[in-house]
């Protein structure tokens, strides 16, 4: 790495990126060479100018900052990395237990400088070994939270904490094993994306399910119903999805 320090800023909220680029601007020996929205935009970015350190969200919708991770890793690229979020949860221990640096929002200046100063005396040698360091604690610690957009801001959920998604046309109720039920501002369909894995279901359009809190079907009803804090729920679903259902549990 040459004096010249080459910066990339990811961050799904505009008004982050924006506020980083300029808290740096100006800054000797430091130049901002790209600003991503999400992690595809990200890496494209990453690839074609080949930036010495990368400030990273970790929560944003769809991919997060660790699906970034382990696609520059698997890439065979190895920038530094310091980490910016707004929630400290089960993540900042695996950094810590990492030899990778964080920033908690709101960002002050001073933080910030201290952190880019601690890339500076770091070996950039050590990236390779560094990051899989980080992925090795994460695996560690557990399943992470996502963050869902809200009227007012946001919410970040375990998604193994939730039972079922409805939709509300462009919204979606959230219903959690606490009992509690958050609107989102996004569709069911982005919902869907965001929580992927084996344990969630689209049952329906309105519907997405989490087959860990199912307990019985009927197929005469065409219904489900889901156990949770000693509480009962039942949806309807279309016949054809009861069979779908069925057959991944044979």
């Amino acid at each position: 790495m040459d004096d010249l320090l080459k910066i990339l800023i990811v961050d799904d909220e505009p008004e982050a990126r924006e506020l980083l680029k300029y808290t740096l601007h100006g800054e000797e020996g430091l130049k901002v060479v790209g600003l991503a929205s999400h992690v595809d935009e990200a890496v494209q970015l990453l690839k074609r100018e080949r930036p010495d350190l990368v400030f990273l969200d970790i929560q944003m919708p769809e991919k997060d900052g660790f699906n970034f991770i382990e696609q520059v890793h698997k890439a065979g690229y190895y920038p530094g990395i310091i980490f910016i979020t707004a929630y400290e949860h089960y993540a900042i221990q695996a950094i810590r237990n990492s030899v990778f640096d964080y920033i908690l929002k709101p960002i002050h200046r001073e933080e910030l400088m201290h952190a880019i100063d601690r890339f500076r005396i770091r070996i950039k040698e050590d990236q390779k070994q560094d990051l899989s360091k980080l992925l090795q604690a994460l695996r560690e610690s557990g399943p992470g939270k996502v963050k869902l957009n809200t009227r007012s801001g946001y919410i970040l959920i375990n998604p193994q904490e939730v039972v079922y998604c409805q939709a509300d046309g462009n919204y979606t109720h959230i219903q959690l094993v606490n009992g509690n039920r958050e609107l989102t501002t996004q569709n069911l369909g982005t919902i869907e994306t965001i929580l992927k894995g084996d344990s969630f279901f689209r049952a329906s359009r309105s519907y997405l399910i989490n087959l860990k809190f199912l307990s019985r079907v009927d197929r005469k009803s065409c219904s489900c119903v889901f156990e949770y804090q000693s509480d009962l729920y039942s949806i309807r679903i279309p016949a054809q999805k009861i069979k779908i259902l069925e057959a991944s549990f044979s």
